[in-house]
């Protein structure tokens, strides 16, 4: 039974309630945006099993990318890093394997966070999106509009150092 002092109470909120888009619920819809974004994977790589026992893997979506490293079964230390965060992604590549690594603003500035054993063209991949995304950035290009597999491919083309460089 609700009485004179909680009907009081809940009188704004029902009130609120019948509105149709108040700022909870535009919170809401924004929170679950930033969600359906971050389910659009732009690249994805994983560490060559024989150099590796438990796969390492590198995602890259269109707000993060995230470092997984596991140490054993069903353990796993996950390092998540904001593209507006990152300074600089070098790749190092041999004939058959490859590196990334990935400096930030944060955490230390002066220490990079290396993914070692990727294949060749993975490094060079994720080095070519993680950049072309850096350069949209400072260009202030709104990636919103493009599809993920469009935005990856565009990303990749604008990360290219030079337009013969090959994956």
């Amino acid at each position: 039974m609700i009485d004179n002092k909680n009907q009081a109470v809940l009188q704004p909120l029902v009130h609120q309630e019948a509105t149709p888009m108040t700022e909870k619920h535009k919170a809401a819809e924004q929170i679950v945006e930033a969600i359906g974004d971050s389910y659009d994977v732009l690249v994805r790589a994983t560490t060559v099993f024989p150099f590796t026992l438990f796969p390492d893997t590198i995602t890259v979506d269109r707000s993060k990318l995230s470092i997984t490293r596991r140490t054993f079964f069903k353990l796993a230390e996950v390092l998540s890093i904001r593209i507006e965060d990152i300074l600089n992604v070098t790749a190092n590549v041999g004939p058959f394997l490859g590196s990334v690594s990935i400096s930030t603003r944060f955490y230390d500035a002066n220490k990079s966070y290396p993914l070692n054993f990727l294949t060749r063209g993975d490094a060079l991949k994720v080095k070519r999106i993680v950049l072309g995304y850096l350069i949209a950035m400072q260009k202030e290009v709104d990636c919103s509009a493009l599809s993920t597999r469009e935005l990856a491919a565009l990303l990749d083309e604008l990360g290219k150092v030079a337009p013969q460089e090959k994956g």
